[in-house]
Parts: C-alpha cells; structure tokens; sequence
C-alpha cells in the first residue's frame, strides 16, 4: 500500500496544531480555577466595605478599666469583625486585644487551625517579633472551651511574656482570638485570661441572629472560669508481641 507524503505531513500538521492548542486551553481553565480559588479564600480578609469604631463589645475588668482603650469594627465579604484592645503592644503596661469574628453564614461548619488563626494577628501585632512556645492551657468560660498557647512578643528591643487564645466554642455563629501580655517581665496567668473572657458582655446589636442569640444565651449562665494545661493522650499498655502470619 503506497503512502502519501504529503498528506501524512498536512495530517501531522494538523494534529501538532491540536495537541497545542489543547494544552493553551488547559492552562487557561487551571488558571482560571486557581484565580476563583484564591478570591474565595481571600474574600473575608480583602478590603473592608465600612468600618467604624462601634463597640458591641465590653469586659467588665478593673485590671482593664485603667487602660486605654481602642475598638474597631469592618465588614466584610465574608462577615464582620470587631477588634476590642486596651493598652497597647508596645508599652511596658498589661496589653490585652480580643477580635471577634461574626461569618456571614454561620451555618457553614469551619475547622481553625491555630497556627494560622495566630499568624492572622500578625498585623495588629504592628512591627513586632512572635516566638511561638511550647506550652498549651485549656480553658472554661460560660461561653465554652478556649485553647491558649504562650508566645514572646519583641517590640523595638522590649520583650514580653504573652498569651495567645482562640476560641472553641460550641457554635459557627462566632469565634474569638487575641493575645494577653503583662507588663514588662511578667508572666501571664492563664486562669486570669480565661477569667477575663468570662466577663465578655455584649453592649449593642450584633450583626448576625445567631451570634447575638449565642451570646445572650451563654451570658445567663453562671461564671466559670478555669486553665490546666494541654493532657497528652498515651498508651501506657506493654507492646504487643508481633502477630504470627
């Protein structure tokens, strides 16, 4: 059977031209999948549409009272956030900051990853240096369990001893994370932190039914607060002796 040079070139020509441009369209639907995946997971932490200095927020703390005190509140695409601080992270002084997020759909079950709910902090933390420690407390509060870690905070050559915490409540509707730091050289206490998380009030309306209905609720309930550090599961049992196959 005889071939046709030309018309095996003129094929292959075309099929060269096909597998290449396969490949553009691939990398142009890649690109654009990657594209919509990193505006959704931007979506809650891009630009706010307002912000105010709304408190909805309060601590009825003495210890905090004589602080100065600083609050903000944005929105956002994927809810609101409101940032309740007193003192400040580069004075000698006590320094506590709380920030409450509020999801605009707190039926969407999310799991928060410590690591990465701190290193969102870095921000309000202005230009100071995190060293992260080894040493996690649980705590009780009316509102639920809370996970706490302790950290040093470096600010301009000052360094204090500091407490992070997040949130693990019983509910999708809200979650709190922030910071504790005594004053120059001290060490905090973790039952105080979680005593100090205990007497969150809300002072306003919250912007979502279910985060206001969470905490009307939990602020009914008699004041508990409580630390002990992180228990470490392990088999204390002897090795078992290998399976005869």
């Amino acid at each position: 059977m005889s071939f046709d040079q030309n018309h095996i070139a003129t094929v292959s020509g075309y099929a060269g031209k096909a597998v290449r441009y396969s490949f553009y369209v691939a990398g142009t639907v890649a690109f654009a999948l990657i594209a919509i995946g990193a505006v959704r997971v931007s979506s809650f932490f891009g630009q706010p549409s307002s912000v105010s200095t709304k408190a909805s927020f309060q601590i009825a703390s003495s210890d905090l009272a004589r602080l100065p005190p600083a609050t903000s509140s944005a929105k956002f695409n994927g809810g609101w956030q409101e940032v309740l601080q007193y003192g400040r992270i580069y004075d000698r002084d006590t320094d506590f900051t709380m920030v409450v997020n509020m999801p605009a759909n707190p039926g969407t079950p999310v799991v928060r990853d410590y690591s990465s709910e701190m290193s969102s902090l870095r921000p309000l933390l202005r230009s100071t240096s995190y060293m992260g420690a080894a040493t996690y407390y649980d705590l009780q509060t009316r509102f639920g369990p809370v996970r706490a870690a302790s950290f040093q905070a470096n600010s301009d050559g000052q360094i204090k001893l500091c407490v992070s915490y997040l949130s693990r409540f019983d509910t999708d509707a809200v979650y709190l994370k922030g910071w504790l730091c005594e004053a120059s050289g001290a060490r905090p206490n973790f039952h105080a932190l979680a005593c100090l998380l205990d007497r969150v009030t809300v002072k306003g309306v919250l912007p979502t039914a279910a985060a206001q209905n969470f905490f009307e609720e939990r602020m009914k309930r008699p004041g508990r607060c409580s630390a002990e550090p992180v228990s470490q599961t392990t088999d204390t049992r002897p090795p078992r002796p290998p399976r005869r196959l």
